[in-house]
């Protein structure tokens, strides 16, 4: 197995204890996050936008290891009408990944996409983008954040090389 892929395998789930960061090494090969056990997060005017964004996330981006490349993943809901104002991102990447409903993608020139069922948007390190729901009926989708960040991972991989 590659030194690339054990950086992605490698490291400890962390969480919050009274507000101390603690890794737990015991929890490190957790693949699964059934949904009876996933972590309600609702969110209200998100980066600007209108209305609560609901979610139900496996584990959100204070919980991952520093070495982990997936930072958060969630099942978000937009109500008819409500939105994620646009925001730009800096050393992560934003997936969205459209379960169901309908909504308007903003990217960082200010297009509007109408998005549905199947329709995917990223934004990488650098570029901005935003997620209204224009439709009747909640938005549905999934959320994936990735870190992106060259240094971070250069220092990581040089651990392991250490090893």
């Amino acid at each position: 197995m590659s030194l690339e892929k054990n950086f992605f395998i490698a490291g400890a789930v962390c969480f919050s204890v009274m507000g101390t960061t603690v890794f737990a090494a015991a929890q490190q090969d957790t693949q699964c996050f059934t949904r009876d056990h996933l972590i309600t997060l609702n969110k209200q005017d998100v980066a600007g936008g209108q209305g609560t964004l609901y979610g139900k996330f496996s584990f959100t981006r204070d919980m991952a290891a520093p070495d982990q490349a997936i930072k958060e993943i969630g099942w978000m809901t937009l109500k008819p009408g409500a939105s994620i104002g646009t925001h730009k991102h800096q050393n992560n990447e934003d997936s969205y990944i459209i379960i169901s409903g309908q909504g308007t993608f903003t990217d960082g020139t200010g297009k509007s996409t109408l998005v549905g069922p199947g329709d995917i948007t990223i934004a990488r390190p650098g570029q901005s983008h935003g997620l209204s729901n224009t439709g009747k009926d909640d938005l549905v989708f999934l959320d994936i954040i990735a870190q992106n960040d060259g240094e971070a991972t250069k220092a990581v991989i040089a651990a392991l090389q250490k090893q």
